[in-house]
């Protein structure tokens, strides 16, 4: 861990405090917070800051939304439900680059699939990730169809495990469908609730493959998602040295994000209650 987790780490530190780019030669000099100070005035990393907490917010929260209904939907014992349970979890076992390159193909406006099924409904042709005002919505969607299953998997395996009894006595308070899943599934599901949507949040926010496959952060920057620029500054530019430094504080932006969540869902109380059982 030391070897191929510590050090790089801290080298990454330590090269971000300098002004190191390997196109200028092997040489360079010690600048102290210059980087630093640099990124708070780039309006194109800020931009691709909030276009990630953007994309991470809206992907996150329509997988969850998806995930919750399809595990209550297949938390019955239905002839082929379990067929079909494996079936859903087929797109997160692909790899992103497969899955970025078959979504491309099925998004061209010309000769894609998605638009000859769409003419077969008599809807016009959609301009999908190849126009910047529907870009990042395409770029959502293709990562919301991957990863769905993998909040779906770990909510379903939740449902499965809470106790009949709660259920029981809602149904002979006479208690529907609607309220008992408000007042009795919802509140004791909460703690795997919050567990997949953190696991996802850190995921999402450092999508690169799918999104720089289908769109390499266009057109007209709409896709151009944090880890597509930080992709840019470090190894298309090479200024390592600035790279660096905006790693380190996407790293302290993703903390802070994470930090947020767990203090708004009451993650860490959740925990403790669950080890003083």
């Amino acid at each position: 861990m030391t070897i191929v987790g510590l050090y790089p780490l801290l080298h990454s530190l330590y090269i971000s405090l300098t002004n190191y780019n390997p196109t200028f030669g092997t040489s360079y000099a010690f600048i102290g917070f210059a980087n630093y100070a640099r990124a708070f005035g780039d309006g194109q990393f800020w931009y691709s800051v909030g276009l990630t907490l953007a994309f991470t917010a809206i992907s996150v929260a329509l997988s969850l939304t998806l995930a919750v209904f399809l595990a209550l939907l297949f938390n019955q014992n239905r002839l082929g439900f379990v067929v079909l349970r494996t079936f859903l979890l087929i797109p997160m076992l692909i790899t992103p680059i497969a899955v970025g390159i078959t979504w491309r193909t099925m998004m061209m406006p010309d000769l894609g699939v998605l638009n000859y099924l769409l003419s077969l409904i008599g809807v016009g042709h959609l301009s999908w990730a190849s126009s910047p005002s529907s870009a990042l919505a395409s770029v959502v969607l293709v990562d919301v169809w991957q990863w769905t299953p993998f909040m779906f998997i770990i909510i379903f395996a939740g449902l499965r495990s809470l106790p009949k009894s709660p259920f029981e006595a809602a149904a002979i308070d006479g208690a529907g469908h609607l309220a008992t899943f408000m007042n009795v599934t919802l509140p004791m599901l909460k703690p795997v609730i919050v567990i997949a949507t953190l696991l996802r949040i850190v995921d999402a926010f450092r999508t690169y493959d799918t999104v720089y496959i289908i769109t390499r952060g266009g057109p007209d920057f709409a896709t151009d998602l944090l880890s597509v620029y930080l992709q840019r500054v470090n190894f298309r530019i090479f200024d390592l040295g600035y790279g660096s430094a905006l790693s380190w504080i996407a790293l302290v932006i993703v903390l802070v994000v994470v930090l947020v969540f767990v203090n708004l869902t009451g993650f860490l109380k959740l925990v403790a209650d669950k080890e003083n059982r």
